[in-house]
């Protein structure tokens, strides 16, 4: 179940890179995204709050030389990154990592409000959003919320129907951008 999605995520990434875009990894985590995002693009800029994921994804992702790692929140993308045509968001907490640490409602949201005011026409979003625990539900909850408000969005999401707490895909462009 999991692997589909991650499997339909990945041929959605790699359908929308050019091999001139630069593209944000928001949550880099291990660096799976990372790695993918960096075969199809010019640029990569990885963000993650841990280090240790960072550490994980650099080591992982040694030899790669258009990744740039940022120990930052996503929510200051801005601050690293003024244009990208994609922005890939993977919410939860880090796999095999401290469960604790968590992207949340709070930010997710005030970070979807800053690209919305901020990204030109062609930029678009991708977000995997982990149900299966409450601040994930919220997360999405919040997110959801906030898209069906927008409608200058084109915005589609993909979901298992018979399995609760399956992950969410969601793919987000700007209805001038179709």
């Amino acid at each position: 179940m999991k692997k589909a999605l991650l499997h339909l995520n990945h041929i959605l990434i790699q359908s929308l890179i050019k091999q001139d875009d630069i593209v944000v990894d928001m949550t880099c985590g291990h660096g799976y995204d990372t790695e993918l995002l960096a075969k199809f693009s010019k640029h990569v800029y990885a963000f993650d709050i841990q280090l240790e994921a960072l550490n994980s994804a650099k080591s992982r992702l040694n030899g790669l030389n258009n990744v740039t790692f940022i120990h930052d929140s996503f929510e200051h993308v801005n601050h690293y990154v003024k244009q990208a045509s994609l922005y890939v968001f993977n919410l939860g907490y880090l796999p095999k990592g401290n469960k604790s640490i968590t992207t949340t409602k709070d930010v997710t949201l005030s970070t979807l409000t800053l690209l919305h005011e901020t990204i030109m026409l062609g930029s678009q979003v991708i977000i995997m959003a982990y149900v299966g625990h409450d601040e994930g539900k919220n997360e999405y909850d919040t997110i959801h919320a906030y898209l069906i408000s927008q409608n200058d969005y084109q915005v589609y999401e993909t979901k298992a129907l018979h399995h609760e707490h399956a992950p969410i895909l969601i793919w987000i462009q700007k209805k001038d951008s179709i």
